[in-house]
């Protein structure tokens, strides 16, 4: 059954994995509004130990969470909420138990690290053309400089309005003694990298988000960013991976971020 809903800018109707959007002035653009691809393979990515907590937000609806424990129910939800809500997925991993929405208290281990790049806009609207191209342009630099220094190359993802680059390390637990210090490392990192690529930031108008928070969550890949209105100018996105989403444990990166040396 088709949905649809009219706006002032566009009609948009949903079928399962397609989105027809008519934009004002009759033009029309028909787009693919899931891939369950690279939603499995975004699942196997994150490579979780025991679960998976799923979050459904946007503006103004009430926030919805599951917890799901294979990749078929990871698909499954994520279909479901499919362009009525924004997708995300906890990024580190939870404890075994957890039945609620994750706490600080509920990581017990890190195996991936995210550098979110957003274009510097309004809040709450989704990003041009150009303000999308110039965050995937800040990210191949950063990419390059990693490749560069002898460090594992990140995996990058265009998120719907921006990019978010994920690295992987091998598994570091995490529990009552040292999630403080982990936690002041990974915003090391973070503002590190900042650093580094403070000019090229300004230069291409991007921010990096702070991601360094235990119980981060991150765009569910190969799902649609429906953020704000949909416009011509600035539409909705499939999310979609840049680069072949392949786990590559880097132990020279999570040596310089336990060492805070990079």
């Amino acid at each position: 059954m088709l949905k649809f809903s009219i706006c002032v800018y566009s009609v948009k109707y949903f079928t399962e994995n397609l989105l027809l959007i008519i934009h004002k002035g009759d033009k029309i653009k028909i787009m693919e509004s899931f891939n369950e691809k690279d939603v499995r393979l975004f699942y196997r990515f994150l490579n979780h130990r025991f679960l998976t907590e799923l979050r459904f937000l946007r503006k103004g609806h009430f926030p919805v969470f599951k917890i799901v424990k294979s990749e078929n129910e990871f698909v499954k939800a994520c279909k479901q909420w499919n362009g009525k809500r924004n997708i995300y997925a906890g990024l580190r991993d939870r404890r075994k138990d957890l039945k609620r929405p994750a706490n600080f208290s509920d990581i017990i281990g890190i195996q991936t690290i995210a550098i979110d790049i957003d274009p510097i806009r309004e809040t709450g609207i989704p990003s041009t053309e150009e303000e999308l191209k110039k965050a995937i342009e800040i990210s191949e630099i950063i990419q390059n400089w990693f490749k560069e220094n002898g460090f594992l190359p990140p995996v990058r993802a265009m998120t719907g309005n921006g990019v978010c680059m994920y690295f992987s390390i091998p598994f570091y637990e995490v529990n009552d003694e040292n999630q403080f210090d982990i936690t002041g490392k990974l915003d090391f990192f973070e503002k590190r990298i900042s650093e580094i690529f403070r000019k090229d930031l300004k230069r291409l108008n991007c921010k990096i988000d702070p991601m360094y928070d235990l119980p981060r969550i991150v765009k569910v890949i190969g799902t649609l960013s429906v953020k704000g209105e949909n416009t011509p100018e600035r539409p909705w996105r499939l999310s979609y991976f840049i680069d072949e989403p392949k786990r590559m444990e880097d132990k020279k990166l999570l040596k310089a971020i336990l060492e805070e040396n990079l």
